[in-house]
């Protein structure tokens, strides 16, 4: 059952191993500015595919960090329009537009799209045509997206991880100093939900605010010790 599922990173740069389980939030104070600048380092070397020594694993079986974890460092502005997320909506849609359900209405519009333009060459010199209109160009070229009208950050972070578990795949999602934005009050209630969702969830903050319920707290003080 999902109380399994587990990830873990771990940092060697200072022997630690962080373990994000079921019904816990992790949160990753490091108070030495070298230190977490080295980490945001080697993950974001990761994200692009190059290599680094943090590894992250799922129930024991390493990841591929890149395809695997998404680190969140800038909150102003935070994009929900990803390119990965609206090239899978795309594709959703164009074998929506496909099945059974829709394939009929589906042909029915671009006859009328065709016979539509048409009627406007008509009125054009030369014999015009149109090579390109097909159902998954049509769903192409609408412009697709998710609407970012939030007013809470909170809960725009909350949405984001539901389209990448979605639309992408299960990843642990790092945030940046993400309590400098968000309000305690606020914050217990959005880990309630990261929790409620079993979303892998890790905060990075270089000081500490307080401790939210559910939440897993380890320490890296200035001297790099840890404190669990």
């Amino acid at each position: 059952g999902e109380g399994g599922h587990f990830m873990k990173l771990a940092i060697p740069l200072v022997d630690l191993v962080i373990v994000c389980e079921c019904g816990k939030c992790c949160s990753l104070i490091v108070e030495n500015q070298n230190l977490l600048y080295q980490i945001l380092c080697d993950l974001t070397s990761q994200l692009r595919g190059e290599e680094g020594k943090i590894i992250l694993s799922h129930n024991n079986r390493v990841l591929q960090i890149s395809k695997s974890l998404e680190l969140f460092s800038q909150f102003v502005p935070f994009e929900l329009n990803k390119k990965i997320l609206i090239n899978k909506v795309i594709n959703r849609m164009q074998k929506l537009a496909m099945d059974e359900e829709h394939y009929y209405q589906t042909n029915e519009l671009i006859i009328l799209l065709e016979s539509y333009l048409l009627d406007l060459s008509v009125e054009l010199t030369g014999d015009i045509e149109f090579s390109k209109i097909t159902w998954e160009n049509i769903i192409k070229a609408v412009g697709i997206g998710f609407t970012e009208n939030y007013d809470s950050l909170a809960e725009k972070i909350l949405d984001y991880m539901e389209l990448v578990r979605e639309y992408d795949s299960e990843k642990m999602f790092i945030t940046l100093n993400l309590r400098s934005y968000i309000s305690d009050d606020e914050m217990n209630k959005f880990v309630n939900d990261v929790v409620a969702r079993g979303y892998k969830l890790l905060m990075v903050e270089n000081s500490e605010y307080p401790i939210i319920e559910h939440e897993k707290r380890y320490i890296i003080d200035a001297d790099k010790c840890i404190i669990c």
